[in-house]
This record gives C-alpha cells, sequence and structure tokens, in this order.
C-alpha cells in the first residue's frame, strides 16, 4: 500500500492532491505509478483560475413605463429583503432561514425564485451589521434573467426578466465605460451576472478562465508584507544564485497609521465625554474615510512600484499566501498563542489582503506570473545554515538572529529572500516531481537544507521517496 502526496503550485488555480492508497503490482510499478503522477500534474496545469471584474455602465433615461417597472422591481425587492429579515432572529442558519420565508415569499411575490433567493442571501450576509432595515438595495441577476441584445438600431440594451414571462429592456448609455466593456468582450470575456443599481446604472461582472503560463523566469521577485515595512522586496537571479537588488517599500504607511489611530483615539474620547459629541462623531467619520482612502491609494503605489521592478528585470512575482488576522479569543487546543492588544493592532492594521490584490490584478495586465506561496516557517528559516528556529527577540523583532549559526540578519530582508527561494523550490518540484532535501542559494556558500521550508506531508512520505522506495520484483533495490 502506497500513499502519494503531490504538491500543487499555489496561486495557479491547482491545489495540492492526496491519491488514495491502492495496491499495485510488484513488476514495473515504478514507471506506472511515476506515469499517472505527471499525468495528473499536466492535467493541473492546464487547469486554470476564473478572473472576475466589475464593470459600471450608465443607462438612458427610461420611459415612464419602464420607469414604473424599474421601481416596482425596487420596491417589491425591498419588501422582500424586510419581509425575511423579520424572520432572522428565528432562524439558526441560511437554510433554516429559507424554510421560514421561501414559501410565503414565493405565494405572495412577483419576483423569480432566483432573485428571492439573492434577497434571502443579502439578508444573511448583513444579518450582523443591519439593524432598522433595508432603505437602499441592488438587485443581482444571473444569467438566467437576463440577456445583452442590440435593437433594430444597433442600439446595445439588457433585456431583464423581473417576472415569469415578464420582460423589460434598458437601455446602455455609449460613453467610455461602454467602450470598456466592449474592450473586455473582444478579449475573450464573458458575462457572469449583473447587479441593478440606484441612480440608473448597472454593474457588470464579467469572466474569464485564465489558464497559467509555463514560468521560467530568471528573476523572482520575492514580496514580504509586515507592519513596519509594507513590502520588503528582493530580487533573486536563479542563475547566478545571488541577491541583484533589495529594496523596502511603503514605510511610511506604518507611521501615518499611528497618526490615524491616536487621531482617532482623541476623537472617540470626546465623542463621550466631549462638550461637542456630534462635531466630534462627524471629523471621526471623516478621519475614517481619510484613513481608508490612504491605506488604498498607498497599497495601489506600492503595488505600481513593485511590478515597475517585475517589468525591469522581467522576473516573476512571488507573494505569501496568507490570511492575516489577529484575534482577541484563540484555540489553545490547535497552538495558537495568545497575542497582546499592541500586536493585534499591528497585526491587524496590515493592509497585506488589498495589496495582493493589487498585485493580482496588474500582473494579470502585464502577464507577469504571480506565485502565491505557503508562508510556512519563512520568517524562521535562516538561509545561511537552513535550521528553523524562532530567532527574534522582542525587543526589536526587525532583527534575526540564527540560534544555531550565530549570524543575525534584517527579518524583513531574510523572509522576502525566502519568499523568492521558496517559489523557485516550488517551480522545480512542479517540474521535477520531487522535494529537495538541500539548495545552494549562493555558489558562495555551500548548499543550506530546505526541508524546514515545506509542511510535512500527513502521510510522513515526500513524492521522492514513495517513488524510489519501489521494489522491483526480485526484491533487490534498483540502482
Amino acid at each position: 500500500m502506497l500513499s502519494l502526496c503531490l504538491p500543487g503550485r499555489r496561486g495557479s488555480g491547482d491545489h495540492a492532491i492526496r491519491c488514495r492508497e491502492e495496491a499495485y503490482p510488484a513488476s514495473n510499478n515504478t514507471f506506472t505509478l511515476l506515469g499517472s503522477s505527471i499525468s495528473i500534474i499536466s492535467a493541473l496545469s492546464m487547469a486554470g483560475k476564473t478572473l472576475r471584474k466589475c464593470i459600471i455602465l450608465n443607462i438612458l433615461e427610461l420611459t415612464s413605463t419602464k420607469q414604473d417597472i424599474i421601481d416596482n422591481l425596487f420596491s417589491e425587492y425591498l419588501h422582500v429583503l424586510n419581509t425575511t429579515l423579520d424572520k432572522l432572529p428565528s432562524a439558526r442558519s441560511s437554510l433554516e432561514l429559507h424554510h421560514l420565508t421561501y414559501s410565503t415569499i414565493r405565494e405572495s411575490s412577483f419576483l423569480p425564485s432566483d432573485i428571492v433567493e439573492e434577497a434571502r442571501k443579502d439578508v444573511w450576509a448583513k444579518r450582523k451589521t443591519i439593524k432598522n432595515g433595508f432603505k437602499k438595495c441592488s438587485i443581482r441577476l444571473n444569467k438566467r434573467w437576463f440577456r445583452f441584445v442590440n435593437t433594430d438600431r444597433g442600439n446595445p440594451c439588457f433585456k431583464i426578466t423581473y417576472s415569469p414571462k415578464k420582460t423589460v429592456s434598458i437601455p446602455v448609455r455609449l460613453n467610455a465605460h461602454w467602450n470598456r466593456l466592449n474592450s473586455f468582450l473582444a478579449g475573450g470575456w464573458m458575462f457572469d451576472n449583473i447587479s441593478l443599481l440606484n441612480g440608473n446604472r448597472i454593474a457588470v461582472i464579467l469572466e474569464k478562465i485564465s489558464l497559467p503560463a509555463v514560468n521560467n523566469r530568471r528573476y523572482i521577485l520575492g514580496v514580504d508584507v509586515g507592519s513596519s515595512t509594507l513590502a520588503a522586496v528582493t530580487v533573486y537571479d536563479t542563475q547566478e544564485r545571488k541577491v541583484v537588488k533589495q529594496l523596502y517599500l511603503g514605510q511610511d504607511m506604518a507611521e501615518r497609521q499611528n497618526w490615524y489611530l491616536e487621531r482617532r483615539a482623541m476623537l472617540q474620547h470626546l465623542t463621550k465625554k466631549g462638550s461637542d459629541k456630534d462635531n466630534a462623531r462627524k471629523h471621526l467619520r471623516k478621519l475614517k474615510h481619510d484613513q481608508s482612502s490612504f491605506v488604498n491609494t498607498r497599497s495601489g503605489q506600492v503595488s505600481k512600484e513593485i511590478m515597475k521592478l517585475a517589468q525591469e528585470y522581467e522576473a516573476s512575482v512571488a507573494i505569501e499566501n496568507l490570511n492575516l488576522r489577529a484575534k482577541k479569543k484563540i484555540n489553545k487546543s490547535s497552538g495558537e498563542k495568545k497575542i497582546n492588544r499592541k500586536a493585534r493592532k499591528k497585526i491587524n492594521r496590515i493592509p497585506f489582503g488589498k495589496l495582493r490584490d493589487y498585485l493580482k490584478s496588474n500582473c494579470e495586465k502585464s502577464k507577469t506570473p504571480l506565485d502565491m506561496i505557503d508562508a510556512y516557517h519563512t520568517s524562521k528559516w535562516c538561509p545561511y545554515c537552513g535550521s528553523v528556529n524562532p530567532g527574534h527577540d522582542r525587543s526589536n523583532y526587525a532583527l534575526y538572529t540564527c540560534k544555531t549559526c550565530g549570524i543575525t540578519v534584517n527579518s524583513d530582508r531574510k523572509s522576502s529572500l525566502a519568499v523568492a527561494v521558496k517559489s523557485l523550490l516550488e517551480r522545480n518540484i512542479n517540474q521535477a516531481l520531487t522535494k529537495p532535501d538541500s539548495f545552494q542559494i549562493s555558489w558562495r556558500r555551500p548548499p543550506v537544507t530546505v526541508v524546514g521550508l515545506f509542511r510535512p506531508c500527513p502521510s510522513e512520505a515526500r513524492l521522492s521517496c514513495a517513488v524510489h522506495d519501489i521494489k522491483p520484483a526480485d526484491g533487490m533495490p534498483r540502482t
């Protein structure tokens, strides 16, 4: 019996696949197993990822009849939302909410079944934030309830089924947004769904299957995201085995975030004990908006700087696949460690998701490979001796001191190098089907072990061991 674990390449739509245990004949089983493994990975490499884009279109002024239909549609959808919301306290799950509301609403409402279900999903998604009922809404329609057609005069419009066997055509305004939609449709994008918005607008969601390209680029740009420095970048040359350049991007963000936090704390105090509480609340809302705008803008600027560097070296980009969220309550059984309040604030204000989304979008536009690698031990791995140890001191987390070889390096620079090296290792694993035990980062130093960079396989056996440990029919090991 043999358990085989194949590593999938992150960021390309592939996932790790674990083959079930099967019994193989004693003869020629090595080539059978390896051949089937190559077939599986070849199939995985052809599987793409689904990309989505949202485009807001303006519509032409509607006739009074069409406007009445749209107004009634929004009014009925709001009624369905609030009716479902009334039953929310009695439901313990989304499915239970469906059983409590669906039959009653379908008997009294002219809306199609899919739109009623979308209303129930909206209520369940906003169950923790909605308080006084829904005042505004957007109506999401899947491909079953709309068609994109041209009139006899050649004007584009969306033909919407707002009730069974009842349709209304909404003409689209021809402007820059329409030209942008046309350019995407010409590039192979297809309609996924649309949403009717307030203010005579339509949000169009397009989708496209993107096949991953083979990444054989010489340079790898490793990006490490942190609280003090938004992005520490290392440009690694895979042929010369050396670091070409290292940069710190977005160092001003931490200082600016601290300034916003201090101002917000002061205003929050004034909203409770100040003489002019209404004015304090007004400035607090404005400050929150300013902070959000700054984070969005700065994340986009850092992403553009990274892409400019990647295009300069014709490098692929590698970033950790993280879900950064520090929680107050932890699960001790899973090995989570308690984090103090100050550290939680630092972690939770890292805009990793925004930077990752900007990089994904920019890499897609410029056809630059983006690898989302596993963050396992990238901050604990020593690039000089290959050992894995927590070499950070609480008094100065910016430095990493290896407890095995004693080398002291900057944490962000070391982690960004580990990200680049791990991206190269995962690339080699996908091509060679084996996990290396060591890797030569620099030609001037001996190879270092890289076993600690990978999560241990649940079967406690890697693919290389699974293939080479199989014995032929004569019982003698192969040479």
